[in-house]
């Protein structure tokens, strides 16, 4: 029986329902819509259907294959043409020879003009942040220098005043309005500094290819998917559990070695007080109550 057919006697939202494969994404596979079916994607479905169903969509899989083959020659053929184009353009211009040479000109002007804003722009932010963040926790006001003064006339012991009148004789540099303000700071109360908050390492998938992920809150069971193929970061700070379509990735964590994965088997993983740990289909059910995703 054709697989496709297996699957519609099943039926559909059946499918959906127990494997939480989108029913709009299963009817396109059904279709053979192939042209909106994502490779990667629709080959992790395809692994979750045989393992819920037992279906063996092989002749599917060829289909599927042969299309994205012969598509890849269409669009290179496009590029290759394109460029002919852009190329036969170029020429029309005369950007070539002369004309070349000053189009680099205007743009390695341009590039100067844009590095001189940019580090224009951050220099200025650089002094403002020092100016302002300059004695953050110090601040004295004229009354409460006032009260402090008064408080440190009147409560000043016999020791003190002999100490200021032995700093005078040994330093005549020194005068009262120095020793006033030295009373005012001794006098200040010390305000701890609030440490910052401290944050778990920073993580991040970074695929070799095009990756589907899907990552689960256990707090609340929210469902994130990413289909890409630039670093995808992920929150230490959560307790979550994470699937791959494949293993063809590393893992990036901050101050830890990169970690590397068996690239045709789906990865799981799971996020506990930032740590990232890899468990297997059994253990991400489990947390996922029963659920394969």
């Amino acid at each position: 029986m054709d697989s496709i057919k297996a699957l519609e006697k099943i039926g559909l939202r059946e499918v959906s329902r127990k494997t939480y494969i989108e029913l709009s994404y299963l009817k396109l596979m059904a279709d053979r819509d192939f042209a909106k079916l994502h490779r990667i994607k629709t080959l992790g479905f395809v692994k979750i259907i045989k393992r819920e169903y037992g279906i063996d969509m092989s002749d599917w899989v060829a289909e599927f294959e042969t299309y994205l083959q012969e598509n890849e020659k269409k669009t290179k053929e496009k590029r290759e043409n394109s460029a002919l184009d852009t190329e036969k353009w170029y020429k029309k211009l005369n950007l070539y020879g002369n004309g070349q040479k000053k189009l680099y000109i205007i743009i390695g002007i341009l590039f100067l003009i844009i590095i001189t804003a940019v580090f224009y722009a951050l220099l200025k932010t650089r002094v403002t942040y020092v100016q302002d963040s300059a004695y953050p926790n110090i601040a004295v006001t004229s009354s409460l220098i006032s009260n402090v003064t008064e408080d440190t006339a009147d409560n000043a012991s016999a020791d003190n005043q002999t100490t200021d009148v032995n700093l005078t004789m040994q330093n005549p540099e020194v005068n009262q309005t120095d020793l006033n303000q030295s009373a005012v700071l001794a006098a200040l109360p010390f305000v701890p500094t609030t440490p910052k908050r401290t944050t778990k390492a920073a993580a991040s998938i970074s695929p070799n290819i095009e990756i589907w992920v899907g990552v689960i809150d256990l707090t609340t069971f929210s469902r994130s998917t990413y289909l890409q193929g630039w670093d995808i970061k992920l929150d230490t700070n959560k307790e979550q559990i994470v699937v791959t379509g494949h293993g063809d990735f590393r893992l990036k964590t901050e101050g830890e070695p990169i970690r590397y994965f068996d690239p045709k088997n789906m990865i799981y993983l799971h996020i506990k007080d930032g740590i990232i740990t890899q468990i297997d289909e059994a253990e991400f059910m489990r947390l996922n109550r029963g659920r394969n995703w």
